[in-house]
């Protein structure tokens, strides 16, 4: 798995960089979402998971008992790897606002958002629940992977002028905070206020 990470890594540095956002996004997510299924189908082949994420997503298109049927499942297949290209373009703009500086981080903060989703899905009967354990488990690491991947992708295939550099988030934040910008009673101000007027001389 690290292996071809790696060779996807060195790929990618080959191929021209890119400047539109959505692109970018949707091709870092769905890089993300096949290097996830790859491992959930590991995990699902080593027994430390109960499905596949292809039977998890087909349950917005069919009821839990068809989910395993071959077309449902591909159907799913699709529905996932669409969903990880959502959260791509996510990353993307994230990305474009705070700079690529630990990029990986907010990949992390991705997974997280994207773990959340799914348990939220399946309590409220969207999605089909896990009945053990160890799926919880092994979805915390295919999110992971997944939010790792696509941020590492989009950063190797991002032109690296579309990311706010560190000097930029700096001059804005400054502008944001800056002193007696936005005040119209500033000391400044005040002062010129006093001497407009008029002066009363007392005899």
């Amino acid at each position: 798995m690290l292996r071809s990470f790696m060779k996807l890594t060195d790929s990618l540095q080959k191929v021209d960089k890119m400047k539109d956002s959505i692109t970018i996004g949707l091709l870092g997510g769905s890089i993300g979402a096949i290097f996830m299924e790859i491992y959930n189908l590991l995990l699902f082949k080593a027994g430390k998971t109960e499905m596949l994420y292809g039977h998890l997503a087909s349950g917005f298109f069919a009821t839990p008992f068809r989910t395993k049927k071959r077309k449902n499942l591909i159907l799913g297949e699709i529905a996932h790897l669409g969903i990880g290209s959502i959260w791509g373009i996510l990353l993307t703009y994230i990305l474009k606002k705070t700079g690529k500086d630990h990029h990986l981080i907010k990949g992390t903060f991705i997974s997280i958002l994207s773990v959340g989703s799914l348990i939220g899905g399946q309590k409220f009967g969207i999605l089909k629940r896990f009945r053990l354990t160890k799926s919880f488990y092994s979805a915390i690491w295919t999110h992971l992977v997944h939010g790792l991947v696509s941020a590492q992708a989009i950063v190797l295939l991002a032109d690296p002028t579309i990311f706010a550099s560190s000097n930029e988030i700096n001059k804005e934040t400054y502008r944001q905070v800056k002193p007696g910008s936005n005040y119209p009673y500033s000391v400044g101000s005040s002062n010129a206020f006093d001497q407009s007027q008029p002066q009363h001389v007392e005899h």
